[in-house]
């Protein structure tokens, strides 16, 4: 493993200008990105979560060398993403979810070989690359069919294929198992586990909590162009208040009773939600002292008051980094 960063991003920015009114004369300006710094160590698989707009696919795009930021640096293998573009492209792989991309009327092995015509493979090595991706993604057997007649999951393997076939060092997934069935996206995750063994790091943004906690040691939290939190997902937990969340509902709560469960022991946070004629209250905990039954306790006038207890959830942990960012 390389002392090298895999991935250094240094106050980046990105901002979007576009014109609009009267001879388009009025300009109009998004800022996608906004002064963001990011590490990611080698050999690894990097998550990165953010809610649509949060300009996480921005950040993709730069460090893959297909948008250049406005202003800030962007290394990936110690290497410059403007300045060294040309060397870093077939040094690293991109794959987006989605089916666009591919040649649906040839088939997978010929589109493998486009790619690797493109990607500079030697000839003498083109075959047997091919092969062993093909394999590799468990394609081997519908190699020669048409792409068009394959099923979005086949699509999305033919993807990966194609983002791994030049061998790259840092690979980036963007959605990668965005509207796949349960069991594609599950095969779609063993693959990319898979993959770190080979030595690649792997930069992956996803809108689903349990793959990121499924797949990624570590997990940068992504809001408005920034990002607001990184850490295990177990520092994210107490991050937020703690590894214990309780749920009470019943048919609605008064303030004084609400306030009455923030004062219990250790709790961080409380908030409360409307699920048609009930309400729940989630209880961030950051200590053993407060049990469920001091909760029912605390809650004596709800006869048909509920009362859980689990594990806070990546989700939760999410929410609240993102709640907390909401104007």
């Amino acid at each position: 493993m390389t002392n090298v960063p895999a991935i250094e991003v240094r106050g980046l920015t990105r901002v979007f200008e576009s014109r609009k009114g009267f001879l388009f004369r009025e300009v109009s300006r998004t800022e996608a990105l906004r002064g963001l710094d990011l590490t990611v160590e080698p050999e690894a698989i990097f998550g990165l979560l953010g809610p649509n707009g949060a300009g996480k696919t921005t950040l993709v795009k730069i460090l893959s060398t297909l948008l250049l930021p406005s202003t800030g640096t962007a290394l990936v293998l110690g290497h410059d993403v403007v300045e060294e573009s040309a060397w870093l492209r077939p040094r690293i792989g991109l794959v987006l979810g989605g089916e666009r991309g591919l040649y649906n009327r040839i088939n997978a092995r010929d589109n493998l070989r486009y790619f690797a015509d493109l990607y500079g493979i030697p000839p003498h090595e083109r075959e047997h690359r091919i092969d062993e991706v093909l394999e590799r993604v468990g394609l081997e057997g519908a190699a020669d069919r048409r792409v068009e007649e394959y099923s979005r999951g086949m699509k999305q393997k033919l993807h990966i294929a194609r983002g791994i076939l030049h061998r790259p060092q840092v690979l980036f997934l963007d959605e990668p198992t965005i509207g796949l069935d349960p069991k594609s996206a599950r095969e779609t995750r063993k693959l990319v586990r898979s993959l770190v063994s080979d030595g690649v790091t792997i930069f992956l943004t996803t809108h689903y909590m349990f793959e990121a906690e499924e797949l990624c040691p570590e997990i940068a939290v992504m809001s408005k162009g920034r990002i607001v939190a990184r850490d295990t997902v177990a520092g994210l937990r107490q991050l937020v208040g703690g590894d214990r969340t309780l749920e009470a509902e019943a048919y609605g709560f008064e303030d004084r009773e609400v306030d009455a469960i923030r004062h219990l022991p250790g709790v961080s946070k409380v908030v409360s939600e409307e699920y048609g004629p009930r309400t729940r209250l989630t209880v961030r905990l950051r200590s053993l002292e407060t049990t469920p039954d001091q909760v029912v306790a605390t809650l004596p006038g709800h006869p048909e008051l509920a009362v859980r207890e689990r594990r806070t959830s990546l989700e939760d942990v999410y929410l609240d980094l993102v709640e907390e960012e909401a104007p």
